[in-house]
């Protein structure tokens, strides 16, 4: 019992962190242009926001309110998940992104990472704007001061990219370390982030549901083909009169 408590996380990590290794180890960094372009925005937002003009540009460009006009709130939703949390470091935010999105750029590709990555990000704040709706008027969701709390940060889409590539490498046991600390995370700490980690949760789920079905090929039957429409002209019999050719001059 204790070597299997032992051999299955150690060939979880294997199966998660392998491909990436190997990409790195033939490749190097160009194995990972996307990883490294969204990690060095976290960074670069880190560093600018602890200037004035610096400031002024993420909070215009990238922060995200749900108090804001949706037509705003829709324009600076692309770079929001790449602005600093406001209660995680950008070290840990740049880390984060840096792992989370190498091993989905090999495991998933890099075109689907991305569209999940901003799927994800659109619809947890978008699940964040209805709860505060829902708390507004049934006294439910979350309170209405959440409504002018800068909602920005990676965490969301990291969540739910680490669900989708633990159910891709059937690696269970990162996944239910994951769940777990995202439900106490929303125990302990009952804030809008928290019930965002949850839905993020749910939307990697989904998210691998839907990308393995669209990429899962359909048998093609075996069986011999079927004659088109009308049948297949039988050949005359031997004894049988061919029509005559005129013969031209």
């Amino acid at each position: 019992m204790v070597r299997l408590v032992y051999l299955r996380p150690r060939a979880e990590l294997i199966r998660v962190f392998g491909p990436p290794w190997e990409a790195l180890r033939t490749r190097k960094l160009a194995a990972f242009p996307l990883a490294l372009i969204c990690a060095a925005t976290v960074a670069l937002f880190g560093l600018i926001q602890h200037t004035g003009p610096g400031l002024w540009l993420v909070q215009h460009v990238a922060g995200v309110y749900l108090a804001l006009p949706l037509g705003l709130l829709l324009l600076r939703l692309p770079l929001s998940m790449f602005a600093p949390a406001p209660d995680l470091p950008a070290w840990g935010a740049t880390t984060q992104v840096l792992v989370v999105f190498g091993i989905c750029e090999i495991g998933l590709g890099r075109a689907r990472t991305l569209i999940t990555a901003l799927c994800v990000n659109g619809l947890t704040t978008l699940a964040a704007w209805i709860m505060i709706v829902i708390g507004s008027h049934l006294a439910l969701g979350t309170p209405q001061i959440d409504a002018y709390e800068l909602d920005t940060g990676p965490s969301t889409v990291v969540v739910a990219l680490s669900v989708y590539v633990a159910l891709r490498y059937r690696a269970y046991v990162l996944l239910c370390l994951t769940a777990a600390a995202m439900a106490t995370e929303a125990l302990v700490l009952p804030n809008l982030a928290g019930r965002e980690h949850l839905v993020a949760l749910a939307l990697g789920t989904l998210a691998f549901a839907v990308g393995e079905r669209s990429t899962t090929p359909r048998p093609r039957p075996t069986g011999p083909a079927a004659p088109p429409t009308g049948g297949t002209p039988r050949p005359p019999a031997s004894g049988a009169a061919r029509p005559r050719q005129e013969s031209r001059p």
